[in-house]
């Protein structure tokens, strides 16, 4: 039985994959992965190691509306955050979250999850992913949960601490992809594994600062191929399978959708205030509530509150579908109770933000920092600096790239790379899981 390595790079599509003549052309199969709806990075990670669609799964995007919901709420992190985790929570690592098990359980597959999500404590029998420790005076000490537990201790011996900031925010840049590139190509030597799933996020940093079309991203393409291309050549050398795949291809946007602004205007929203005067949504009290990941919303109604809340929504500039009923949202691949009584996607060049805000001084403190877990929507804000104010930047003109909604161009697909051919041309992403099996 070979052993696969399978590497999952943030935001390569067929046109990125093009600006390079290395490792990225020298497979022998080039074909189009499918990503589902929407195309974020726990959804679809969640789906290529099921096989399943996220109405299955449960993993509708990177968040989870966990207020008032016991079967979730047992299984969050309380380490950081638990009020806000118990509200809407981001970036939950718990496999229990999944309601469906990964292809591999309960057959002899050996199996090594490397920075992918919802992996924490036994997804595998070798798992890495980022566990930062969040002291009482607010600081963040970079750190990795591991299992075995001495893993990360092991390769922080040889390759020093993970950059934990330079994997998210505005230091997010190169020496993170090196640094999980390096642990990858450890493991693979000294853990040997059947099949060993890579995540590398670099490519995501400029294709949202700068938009997909800027030269610069091109160069991000080539420097990660040069990052992988010692990995796949040890792979090959070992008799081993490399494939590389992208999870979904980034669109330029121009402009923000503010639901949570609307429904907080609307009276549908309510607020309260934290300890500083400032405004924290009232969960409790409110009749419809948004959270929002990328290019997608899904908006948790009272039922006397849909109908108003649907007029709302469609008057937005910069929405370009509501899902209501089963099925529209069975056409999403998204028709679970997870998703809450509304699915919103945005048109190809808006995205949604979490803001219920008018001006700074509503504004709780977190929000002018990196903070993924308090803040009730991805904030792509969190990768700008504002060096006046010192704070993370709050213009949502800033933000040039987003993704969630599928493009129609066949060089905006995700790329799908290998020496042994997948399923079909157009590969989807639910068959990736099956595909895999079948290799092993």
């Amino acid at each position: 039985m070979p052993r696969i390595c399978f590497i999952l790079v943030a935001g390569l599509d067929q046109q990125l994959a093009s600006t390079t003549a290395d490792v990225f052309t020298s497979f022998a199969h080039r074909n189009t992965l499918a990503p589902v709806t929407p195309a974020v990075t726990c959804t679809m990670q969640a789906t290529l190691t099921t096989g399943k669609t996220p109405a299955r799964h449960g993993i509708i995007c990177n968040g989870l509306y966990t207020h008032d919901n016991a079967a979730l709420q047992q299984f969050l992190d309380d380490d950081s955050f638990p009020e806000f985790r118990r509200q809407i929570s981001f970036w939950e690592q718990s496999n229990q979250l999944l309601q469906t098990p990964r292809f591999w359980t309960g057959k002899p597959i050996r199996t090594a999850m490397l920075f992918w999500q919802q992996s924490m404590p036994d997804a595998a029998d070798i798992v890495l992913t980022p566990k930062p420790e969040h002291t009482p005076d607010g600081k963040t000490v970079a750190s990795c949960f591991s299992r075995p537990r001495d893993l990360y201790q092991r390769l922080t011996a040889k390759l020093g601490a993970f950059p934990l900031h330079q994997y998210w925010g505005p230091l997010a840049s190169l020496p993170s992809s090196q640094w999980i590139i390096n642990a990858a190509m450890d493991i693979w030597r000294h853990d040997p594994v059947d099949l060993q799933l890579l995540y590398v996020p670099h490519l995501d940093y400029n294709l949202q600062r700068l938009g997909p079309d800027h030269p610069a991203v091109a160069k991000d393409a080539a420097d990660v191929a040069t990052l992988l291309a010692p990995l796949v050549d040890m792979v090959r050398k070992d008799g081993g399978i490399p494939v590389i795949a992208g999870d979904y291809a980034m669109n330029a946007v121009s402009k923000a959708i503010f639901p949570n602004r609307a429904l907080r205007d609307a009276g549908l929203l309510k607020t309260h205030t934290d300890e500083d005067g400032k405004l924290l949504i009232d969960f409790a009290a409110s009749r419809a509530v948004a959270m929002v990941d990328h290019q997608i919303a899904y908006i948790y109604c009272a039922a006397d509150a849909v109908d108003p809340t649907k007029k709302l929504l469609q008057s937005l500039d910069g929405i370009g579908n509501l899902a209501i009923s089963a099925e529209e949202k069975s056409r999403l691949g998204l028709n679970t109770p997870r998703a809450g009584q509304i699915i919103a996607l945005s048109n190809s060049d808006a995205w949604f933000a979490h803001d219920w805000w008018h001006n700074d001084a509503e504004k709780p403190r977190w929000q002018f920092s990196v903070d993924i877990h308090r803040k009730p929507g991805y904030d792509p804000r969190e990768l700008f600096f504002d060096p006046v104010r010192k704070c993370i930047a709050q213009d949502t003109a800033l933000v040039k790239g987003s993704h969630g909604v599928i493009a129609a161009a066949p060089e905006k697909q995700p790329v799908l790379l290998s020496d042994v051919a997948p399923p079909a041309a157009h590969t989807p992403a639910t068959d990736i899981a099956g595909w895999l099996a079948s290799m092993l």
